[in-house]
């Protein structure tokens, strides 16, 4: 069987003592020697900052997991893996469920071949479906929160800036507006059509970007524009 180990590190997070790349390396190490374990590679990620981790070396151990190169995976603590509760989760089920591989963590001293190990996956997925509701209603219950005192949410559409808590038209996007809706009201264009020529003619969206089907028919649609637009005497089917 393929022995693999997984290290990783993000220099920018304070780390628990003991738990440099090097000894987090070395632990593996002398744990396969103990178990009889042939390791037959140990693959890392590391970071300055969490801006640069993006976890490639995770990536590559899914991917030998799928393609069966490894059969048992040893990590010093389970966190190596990934430390938000629910991508934790996804990950283990990737590693444990779908690709049958046989993960070892020394420090929380599982082992997801053996049926308490199996128990400790179900509990992580537990927690992870409870961790996903609480995360949503607590942006839920903010979001409100902060429409009742008529404070801000999200960005200003396009065609207006935020000024002391409250939308001002800005002259030169809504200009933009007024092209956007005469396209697709007097020229009948599609959305996508009308995202093409603001392109072409490099007039930049919100922030610089470019024009999409679905942001302009945001302006098209949204009530802050006025009435969403009908074409030949009937509201028109988004397209």
């Amino acid at each position: 069987m393929a022995v693999y180990g997984y290290i990783r590190i993000n220099y920018q997070r304070t780390q628990p003592k003991g738990f440099t790349l090097e000894e987090q390396e070395s632990q593996i190490r002398h744990f396969a020697a103990a178990r009889n374990l042939t390791l037959k590679r140990i693959i890392q990620d590391e970071a300055e900052t969490s801006a640069t981790l993006d976890l490639s070396g995770l990536a590559e151990v899914l991917q030998l997991a799928e393609s069966g190169e490894i059969t048992t995976l040893i990590v010093p603590r389970l966190d190596r893996l990934v430390r938000v509760l629910h991508l934790h989760q996804q990950v283990l089920l990737k590693l444990c469920h779908e690709s049958g591989v046989n993960l070892i963590s020394i420090e929380e001293n599982v082992e997801t071949a053996t049926a308490c190990g199996q128990r400790i996956l179900n509990i992580i997925g537990i927690l992870s479906k409870w961790e996903s509701r609480r995360i949503s209603d607590r942006t839920r219950e903010l979001i409100e929160r902060k429409r009742r005192i008529g404070e801000r949410v999200g960005h200003a559409p396009y065609g207006f800036v935020y000024q002391n808590k409250k939308l001002i038209p800005a002259e030169e996007e809504v200009e933009i507006v007024k092209l956007i809706r005469q396209k697709r009201e007097m020229e009948q264009l599609s959305y996508s059509k009308i995202a093409k020529h603001l392109n072409q003619n490099l007039i930049p969206a919100k922030r610089g970007g470019n024009w999409y089907t679905e942001t302009v028919k945001t302006v098209c649609t949204n009530p802050v524009y006025g009435e969403p637009i009908p074409i030949r005497g009937r509201m028109r089917r988004p397209d």
